[in-house]
This record gives C-alpha cells, structure tokens and sequence, in this order.
C-alpha cells in the first residue's frame, strides 16, 4: 500500500508543484501499524526511523487508513465522519489532502 503511494506521488507530474521546499514530515498511526513519511520538494519518502518532529499527525484504524491511502475515501470524509483525526496546521492539511486525491488509484 504505502510504496503505490509513494510511486503514484512521485511519478505525478501535477502533484510536483505542492511539494513544499521545508519538509514537512507526516505521521500516519492505525491500532496495528506506525510510519512516516518526508514529504519535500524532492517528493514522498518513507523515513526508517521514527523523527523527532511531526508536523502532520493522522490516526485511525488499518481500514480507513487504507481508505485513504489509496484514494478509496478523500481525507475530508474521513474528518468528516470523525474515522481519522489529524493534528496539524490548515495548510498541512490541505497540501496533503490535494496530493492524496491528485494521486489516488482509480484502476
């Protein structure tokens, strides 16, 4: 799931413009699972080790993070229906929300 996500961000021609030029570094938790992502203006990379800064912070269960990741549901429904909560500032969380729906898997 995340490295098709990281390949469709990547290899996006649309998306590059919203890569930001600080990182910006995202934390994505579920009941079972922990990981981070930078993103920059290089694009989306997985982090190996847990940073000690997290600017974008989503928590939900492994479904609705799937959900998202994938494009299945946009990250405003998610909020919407209280499934996810996100902690982060307004405009960290529109980037991501425009690179999620931009990227997202309609095959």
């Amino acid at each position: 799931m995340f490295k098709s996500l990281l390949k469709r961000v990547n290899e996006h021609h649309l998306i590059k413009p919203l890569f930001p030029s600080i990182p910006l570094i995202i934390a994505c938790e579920s009941k079972h699972s922990k990981c981070y992502f930078q993103l920059d203006i290089e694009g989306l990379k997985c982090m190996e080790t847990a940073p000690e800064t997290v600017h974008l912070k989503m928590t939900g269960n492994d479904g609705q993070m799937k959900d998202l990741l994938t494009g299945q549901l946009k990250l405003q429904q998610l909020m919407e229906l209280k499934a996810i909560k996100v902690e982060g500032t307004f405009r960290d969380i529109l980037r991501l929300e425009a690179i999620l729906s931009l990227a997202a898997d309609h095959s």
